[in-house]
């Protein structure tokens, strides 16, 4: 699948509005959070941004090969800001939540103030996709955005309606073209300073966007 440029003008389709709103309302009633809410979001994951390339070939020749690996979910998610038990985090914590081990539920039981911190992630967890397809990509440079720890190289960024999207991409290593999600963080209009990690960074414009198969993409290697 290729995707041109204008990625920006589309707004999130209806069916993403409804998951990412159901989602909110399992996070949010305390009622209904004993639901398979963080396993409906590893359905998610798994079906819409694991095994597959998303390729970004930016005007400058620079090659972004972003790749979406299972044992990153937890951390995408800030449980890590929830508990620091290490069955819960990384590929452990993955299965724990196929389990069900692992709900949201427990996540309140464990940190409620962690919890809170973490919830617009989750909440919308769903909108990745329309991200990764319609975000705007910048270098990112950590000393420009308020002495932040999130070491990325990249940074793809999206404001949806009252919502701030962030992705932040790592590279691998230093010779090669892949690119791993390493923090999701989601700003509402409400925080003190919405544009934190957008101002005095690097834009760089997409020439194109391929969503290759992670099959294709190790033959074509």
């Amino acid at each position: 699948m290729t995707v041109g440029e204008g990625r920006e003008t589309r707004r999130c389709s209806e069916v993403e509005r409804i998951v990412s709103a159901v989602l909110s309302t399992f996070l949010c009633d305390g009622n209904r959070c004993g639901m398979t809410d963080l396993q409906q979001i590893q359905q998610y994951y798994e079906q819409n941004l694991c095994d597959r390339v998303f390729q970004y070939s930016l005007t400058n020749g620079t090659v972004l090969q972003v790749i979406f690996y299972r044992e990153a979910l937890c951390h995408l998610l800030g449980i890590q800001h929830i508990t620091n038990n290490r069955r819960y985090i990384g590929k452990s914590g993955y299965e724990h939540i196929r389990s069900e081990e692992l709900t949201i539920k427990r996540l309140k039981d464990m940190n409620r103030a962690g919890f809170t911190r973490a919830k617009h992630r989750m909440e919308h967890f769903t909108l990745i996709g329309h991200l990764m397809e319609h975000g705007a990509v910048f270098r990112f440079y950590p000393e420009r955005a308020g002495g932040t720890r999130i070491q990325a190289t990249f940074l793809i960024h999206e404001k949806e309606r009252e919502l701030y999207l962030h992705l932040f991409l790592a590279r691998e290593s230093p010779k090669s073209d892949i690119y791993a999600p390493m923090s999701y963080i989601v700003i509402t209009e409400r925080d003190d300073n919405p544009n934190l990690y957008v101002v005095g960074q690097e834009h760089k414009k997409v020439l194109t966007l391929d969503i290759l198969p992670m099959k294709q993409q190790i033959e074509a290697k």
